[in-house]
């Protein structure tokens, strides 16, 4: 028995310093020309797999037939994924395809996955295969989109992903650089006009500040203001497109608030705990009127401060929800927003949501 085992342990030795000599000489090749080994390929891919079907177990998956969630997962992808997985019904780039692995054609691996699997795999990314990890954790919200739309990809046509991805021709399409900018970045979410095309989880931009809007994008781009889509759309522009931008989207003219989400108009005594909170505030909590900041109303406010008649009640209560949670950052000011946010239950969260969502600007 004694022997057996110092046999072994030559044996391993003698394995071991066989694999120092190996990785040392740099021997064996790491080209991506030559792709994997077939054993290789089925190893990664079995493991990765299981992996992901261990890990997603027990994700909680929200509706997604949400209106407009298409567009904005589609619009998502086009600026965050299309680079390696191209677009539904083209072909995949030529450098994408010379990758090892190459990025698996979704058409057909997407449909054989369920969406926690999806969800997971969009989020944390996949080791050993060039498959990045969402730009943020903090922003789950932002996932959902891009798992609806990758339902629909493998039966996606073409010239339907880009009804997704380019608005029709409009006001911003009259050739300047702006409009280019506009059409290229922002439209496919925001709308060529500023009130948003991609359903209630996009914010306006029509009719906000140049300075507010401004402070945003610089703050996206410089990571202090949590969001995957944002960062990745404000990293590619220059001082003077934000400045641009900005500029041009405040000067398009607000459309006429939509009324108050269903339940909402269900629910009067809703709207009017919202008013009271938007108007007054709340004096026994130390809840200060959010009038005063963010309007509407004729005092005199300031410019760094979004305006938040009109918005969509869902981004509303999903701001407030990720600043009490301090996964929202933003510009200088977003930490005055900390405590007031720590004090609103989610009752308020709502109510405060729906008055403003049903308010002119």
């Amino acid at each position: 028995m004694k022997r057996r085992f110092i046999e072994l342990a030559i044996l391993a030795a003698v394995l071991g310093a066989l694999g120092l000599v190996v990785v040392v000489s740099g021997v064996v090749p790491i080209k991506a020309s030559s792709g994997h080994w077939a054993i290789t390929r089925w190893v990664l891919d079995f493991a990765s797999d299981r992996s992901v079907a261990f890990h997603s177990a027990g994700i909680e998956v929200p509706a997604l037939d949400e209106p407009h969630l298409i567009t904005l997962g589609a619009a998502t992808y086009e600026s965050n994924c299309v680079f390696c997985h191209g677009q539904p019904g083209e072909r995949q780039s030529p450098v994408a395809r010379g990758m090892t692995p190459t990025p698996p054609q979704l058409s057909k691996s997407v449909s054989e996955m369920n969406s926690q699997e999806l969800f997971y795999i969009v989020k944390h990314g996949i080791k050993f295969a060039g498959m990045p990890a969402w730009p943020t954790l903090k922003r789950d919200d932002e996932i959902w989109p891009v798992v609806a739309f990758l339902h629909r990809l493998p039966s996606m046509k073409h010239e339907h992903y880009l009804e997704h991805v380019r608005p029709p021709q409009g006001q911003a399409a009259n050739g300047s650089k702006v409009a280019m900018v506009v059409r290229e970045r922002c439209a496919a979410c925001h709308g060529l006009d500023g009130n948003g095309r991609a359903g209630q989880r996009v914010p306006k931009l029509a009719g906000q500040s140049k300075n507010y809007l401004k402070n945003s994008l610089v703050a996206f781009r410089a990571d202090e203001r949590a969001s995957g889509i944002m960062r990745q759309i404000a990293h590619q522009l220059t001082d003077s497109e934000i400045h641009e931008l900005a500029a041009y989207y405040s000067e398009q003219k607000p459309a006429a608030a939509a009324a108050a989400a269903s339940d909402s108009q269900a629910e009067p005594a809703l709207l009017e705990a919202g008013r009271q909170l938007a108007n007054t505030g709340h004096a026994k909590d130390k809840i200060p009127a959010c009038a005063d900041c963010h309007g509407p109303g004729p005092i005199d406010r300031s410019d760094e401060y979004p305006a938040l008649a009109g918005q969509p009640a869902w981004y509303i209560e999903r701001q407030l929800e990720l600043f009490s949670q301090r996964q929202r950052g933003g510009s200088q000011h977003a930490s005055l927003m900390h405590p007031i946010a720590n004090k609103l239950s989610e009752a308020q969260r709502r109510a405060l949501a729906a008055c403003y969502a049903s308010v002119e600007q």
